[in-house]
């Protein structure tokens, strides 16, 4: 699809015969790679998925092909993809589309967050949040939820970044904490609840993704990988900074006032 500002798409994937699927946040580019570095360290993650669910993915493409393209496809009919031997937790991918009414992400994230227990850890290169979303970060912290975002320590695009950070102070004050990656940028997209349920896809905190891209995503319940998430968010969290009010995130009348405009204009970048 040609670049727009918004109706853009930010969905990567990657089908084969059908049968794997590859997703995640890494573009087809060097530096997703730190072939080349721009931004620092480049830090991101994608996943592979065999089996049934990698149906989905195919269903995904080849819709979106035959609504933008003169050469449209027929939906290819399901391999022969039986279950695994040994189930390795249940997988639903699914995609945001700006052509719905529902912004599924945003409205799965509240829900998650809203059922949290114990923990509720977030990657997100960008932080500009719906008020729904944000007060669902606040709820889950007051009520004890050790609620954790992973931030860029090195920013790719600095406005959307000092956006990003106007959203700190009121998470901050609730009891959320935020971390930012020293050695370079965070693009990975993903959450991990209570260890049981996670998402890996292309969705970020952010207005455009949230409601005004095609996306794509999938949750995972009692999966090996949640394993694998916690623990790569566990090894990137001991290489950032924990952000902290009053110390490293500035508070006083006139930050407020320009945050305050930044959170305003936050829906339009």
């Amino acid at each position: 699809m040609k670049g727009t500002l918004n109706c853009r798409d930010h969905r990567k994937m990657m089908i084969v015969d059908g049968e794997v699927a590859f997703t995640g946040g890494i573009n087809l580019a060097d530096e997703y790679i730190n072939r080349v570095e721009k931004f620092g360290h480049w830090k991101d993650f994608g996943l592979e998925l065999r089996g049934p669910a990698v149906q989905n993915y195919t269903r995904m493409f080849t819709e979106f092909w035959n609504a933008f393209s003169g050469d449209p496809q027929p939906q290819p009919a399901a391999p022969a993809c039986p279950a695994p031997a040994q189930p390795d937790g249940y997988v639903l991918s699914y995609y945001d589309s700006p052509l719905r009414r529902q912004a599924a992400s945003n409205e799965l994230y509240i829900e998650l967050l809203s059922q949290a227990e114990r923990t509720a850890w977030f990657f997100t290169p960008y932080l500009m949040l719906g008020n729904s979303l944000q007060e669902a970060f606040v709820r889950a912290a007051r009520r004890g939820v050790d609620v954790r975002i992973l931030m860029p320590g090195v920013p790719d695009k600095k406005l959307i970044f000092r956006m990003s950070q106007s959203f700190y102070p009121l998470l901050l004050a609730a009891g959320v904490k935020i971390y930012e990656y020293t050695p370079g940028f965070v693009h990975a997209k993903g959450c991990i609840i209570d260890d049981a349920v996670g998402t890996v896809g292309t969705v970020n905190l952010d207005y455009r993704s949230l409601f005004l891209h095609f996306e794509n995503n999938a949750l995972f319940y009692k999966a090996s990988l949640l394993a694998d998430l916690r623990a790569d968010f566990l090894a990137t969290q001991a290489q950032c900074r924990e952000m902290r009010l009053g110390g490293n995130v500035r508070v006083g009348f006139g930050r407020f006032l320009v945050d305050g405009v930044l959170r305003v204009l936050s829906p339009l970048c």
